[in-house]
């Protein structure tokens, strides 16, 4: 994959150079220009804003983020295409910085961790029961379905947030590359509806069903019930929903023609 291929080149030339400027008092200059910090906006330096994803804090996080990168990547571009995981992977990342530049600052952030995040998440949105086999501690194989995937990586943000540890690959802009990843994928149709989605469907189901009813069938299949529950209970018994379909019966009895008398 492209990506890939970039982010290593990208940390390629910076371990040269570190490499390079090792034991000058300039060792740290790519970090100082390009890692998002809490003097971007002080200092007049909004590129950092972007420029952060070409670093990485150590060759650790770099190799750990290609790797997930490359493994969920190769199985969500064909899905979703090429231009969808682009804005998954970039917006994702951008949005990580902005959420580790306004809760963690205090710390610089390095490398493409949130954009990450949010592609492992979009995968394991669309695919959430199948199963993938995971390294435990980088050797033990172990097999679990994908939408679990998500949890453990919002756990671990979250706990990494919380004790201020790793700060440097931005667990709270972890967190809000996922919630993007997540959003997104949702958005384009895919992964199981939500209850307020399938809430919405039903009603449209529903209002189309009676839509589609003549007076006769309406009458037979949604006033009468109604009616008996007036004989029974009273009025004051009706929900709000009922008391609309005695509206709707009005319209439906209007639709009725007239029989015409010689």
């Amino acid at each position: 994959m492209l990506v890939v291929a970039l982010g290593a080149g990208a940390f390629g030339a910076q371990f040269i150079t570190e490499t390079l400027l090792s034991g000058q008092p300039t060792h740290e200059i790519l970090r100082q220009w390009l890692a998002l910090d809490d003097g971007v906006i002080k200092s007049g330096q909004w590129w950092k804003f972007l420029s952060f994803g070409l670093l990485h804090a150590d060759p650790v996080q770099m190799a750990v983020n290609l790797l997930l990168l490359f493994l969920a990547g190769r199985e969500l571009e064909p899905i979703v295409g090429a231009r969808h995981f682009s804005i998954i992977y970039v917006v994702g990342n951008l949005l990580g910085g902005l959420a580790h530049w306004t809760f963690m600052s205090a710390k610089p952030l390095m490398g493409v961790s949130a954009g990450v995040s949010a592609v492992i998440v979009a995968y394991t949105t669309i695919l959430p029961e199948l199963e993938v086999t995971c390294h435990l501690l980088f050797v033990m194989p172990v097999r679990i379905r994908a939408k679990y995937l998500t949890w453990a990586l919002l756990g671990v943000s979250s706990i990494c947030w919380v004790t201020d540890t790793a700060t440097e690959i931005g667990p709270a802009g972890m967190i809000a590359g996922a919630i993007f990843g997540w959003a997104y994928v949702k958005q384009l149709g895919y992964g199981n509806p939500l209850a307020i989605q399938r809430y919405i469907f039903d009603r449209r189901q529903r209002a189309a069903r009676l839509a589609r009813m003549t007076p006769e069938q309406f009458i037979t299949a949604e006033i009468d019930p109604i009616l008996e529950k007036i004989a029974q209970h009273g009025i004051k018994s009706l929900t709000r929903s009922e008391r609309k379909i005695l509206e709707q019966g009005r319209g439906k009895l209007s639709e009725k023609p007239v029989p015409k008398h010689s």
